[in-house]
């Protein structure tokens, strides 16, 4: 005999990670997309028509960091343990001194500006704790302005800093170190050749330093995310979080591990949640834009597995849910909260598989 269902309850999904096949899309669709209609002008992205469910503004970095809404740097921290995050969030965001170039920050911004490219300037290595290096500099930056200053080494040195400063907060190119100028010109050459140009097809109409904020619908938490970049559908086919990350590694399988290590997955995962969340549109495909900061500083697009996001985003939904609890329950429990229920926060330690390796036998008599 059939059971009778109707009064059944739906209990958890068996397997978080499970997703239908149309639920992300392949790279294909989108490279279709592209070769069909790339000549046509982009379409532009109005922020007020994307704020359906939150608030979408284009913010500094500085406002972004300092709102109150949690971000994916935080999330990251409860999966350490929920100590670890009610650390980070207690401690204020601090702004880091920059330097006067930042190669990370350049890339992100002439990627979508490629005129960028061409308002690039190399200093020259004078010594500014001379006069005549201080005065090297100021007719370097007077030829970048078109300007003419009449001071001479006769000037006091603090002087020709005031004039020298002023010239450096009027110039509109980007000044470099002669070291940067060898990555910069790999840069622009790569933007342009990679995948037979397609990067600024890829780039076409996205949007740049605009921010998320709202409310997670599972805890009602409020969240906040900042992609590098994001494309919509009528521009490359799919609606795309695009981001950007400079690297060290020497190959793709190192930075593919270094992404794992630094939890990428949640960041992305979360991405695409809340945006989606928020817009009403189902942003459903991650493309990431790796830059070598070493040589030869060469560049890499990868569209991210539907596995590792469904993961991520399991990982971001866990977290936020132990977020809430602790709020709940006013305590965030430190790496006690590790052991099995009533241990009284005794974790049982057991070393890695690749500690057992076999050990060779030595010989000793010869």
């Amino acid at each position: 005999m059939m059971q009778d269902l109707s009064s059944m309850e739906v209990g958890k999904e068996l397997n978080p990670f499970a997703y239908s096949p149309g639920d992300y899309p392949e790279k294909q669709v989108m490279i279709d997309f592209i070769e069909q209609h790339h000549e046509e002008p982009a379409v532009d992205i109005f922020l007020d028509e994307l704020a359906m469910n939150g608030n979408v503004v284009k913010d500094s970095m500085e406002e972004y960091l300092s709102a109150h809404q949690i971000g994916s740097g935080s999330l990251k921290e409860v999966l350490k343990t929920p100590r670890h995050f009610f650390y980070d969030l207690e401690n204020e965001f601090t702004p880091k001194e920059k330097e006067c170039f930042e190669l990370g920050t350049f890339a992100h911004m002439a990627f979508l500006e490629p005129e960028l490219f061409d308002k690039v300037a190399v200093a020259p290595t004078a010594n500014l704790a001379t006069k005549a290096g201080v005065l090297e500099m100021l007719r370097f930056y007077e030829s970048l302005n078109g300007s003419r200053n009449t001071c001479d080494e006769n000037w006091k040195m603090t002087d020709l800093k005031d004039i020298l400063d002023y010239e450096k907060s009027q110039c509109k190119f980007q000044v470099i170190r002669p070291e940067h100028n060898e990555i910069i010109n790999a840069l622009k050459k790569n933007y342009y050749w990679y995948g037979g140009g397609i990067i600024p097809k890829i780039l076409k109409g996205a949007m740049a330093e605009v921010s998320f904020y709202g409310m997670d619908e599972s805890t009602g938490l409020e969240v906040k995310v900042r992609p590098d970049y994001f494309n919509i559908e009528e521009n490359i086919g799919v609606n795309a979080i695009i981001s950007f990350k400079t690297t060290r590694a020497d190959n793709i399988g190192k930075f593919i591990y270094d992404a794992a290590k630094l939890k990428y997955e949640v960041t992305e995962g979360m991405y695409q949640k809340v945006m989606t969340d928020i817009t009403g549109r189902n942003f459903n495909c991650t493309i990431m834009i790796m830059l070598q900061t070493v040589p030869p500083y060469d560049v890499a697009v990868l569209w991210w597995s539907p596995d590792d996001i469904q993961l991520g985003k399991y990982k971001y939904e866990h977290a936020i849910m132990t977020v809430k609890e602790c709020m709940d329950n006013g305590w965030f429990p430190g790496f006690d909260s590790l052991a099995e229920s009533g241990s009284h926060g005794i974790i049982d330690m057991k070393l890695p598989e690749w500690s057992e390796k076999e050990l060779h036998p030595v010989d000793v008599d010869d």
